[in-house]
């Protein structure tokens, strides 16, 4: 659906900024209520992927290959959903497993709601762990019941030891809203 709207008077706020008319070309503009897709970061890999050295998770630029470390580890990051143990909150879960023990390992990741202008962010949690397999960080966020959102989480991931440094960069979001449950 299409607005039109005359910019034809002069603009106030606190003290005169346009003392004239908008020139023609400027004066009729078009906007619209459809919303823009979500804008994602080329090192944004969606679901889950591999903590490799270069931290572009297997996907090296320039047809480089990515070297995976011995810790054998993957990051993901779950669908936003409504918590199963905590009621009228909304939650997501940055998961790191590993195939053998990691001196370090460390997430850190946000929790977003869509709105009209944009992704507004609503939380942000991080989580450390040595000589783990495994993290899991949590970033539940309250809801009114009934309102319904699209969610989105995004979180970076780090491993780190002797024998190698890696990252990875991931997200996940709802394609159609959800409804808060109270």
């Amino acid at each position: 659906m299409k607005i039109k709207s005359l910019l034809a008077a002069p603009l106030l706020v606190g003290v005169v900024l346009a003392a004239s008319a908008l020139p023609a070309s400027a004066a009729e503009t078009e906007t619209t209520t459809e919303q823009p897709a979500p804008v994602v970061l080329e090192d944004v890999d969606k679901g889950s992927v591999d903590l490799t050295e270069d931290g572009h998770g297997g996907k090296a630029p320039m047809g480089a290959a990515a070297r995976r470390l011995p810790y054998l580890c993957k990051a993901s990051v779950d669908y936003p959903h409504n918590s199963h143990t905590t009621t009228r909150t909304i939650n997501v879960h940055f998961d790191t497993k590993c195939g053998r023990t990691a001196p370090n390992l460390s997430t850190e990741g946000s929790l977003y709601r869509s709105r009209w202008y944009g992704w507004e962010h609503l939380t942000t949690k991080s989580g450390n762990k040595s000589n783990s397999r495994n993290l899991r960080v949590v970033a539940p966020k309250g809801c009114k019941p009934g309102t319904k959102y699209r969610y989105r989480g995004q979180a970076r991931f780090y491993v780190s030891g002797p024998e190698g440094r890696g990252s990875a960069h991931v997200y996940n979001q709802n394609d159609s809203e959800i409804t808060c449950r109270g």
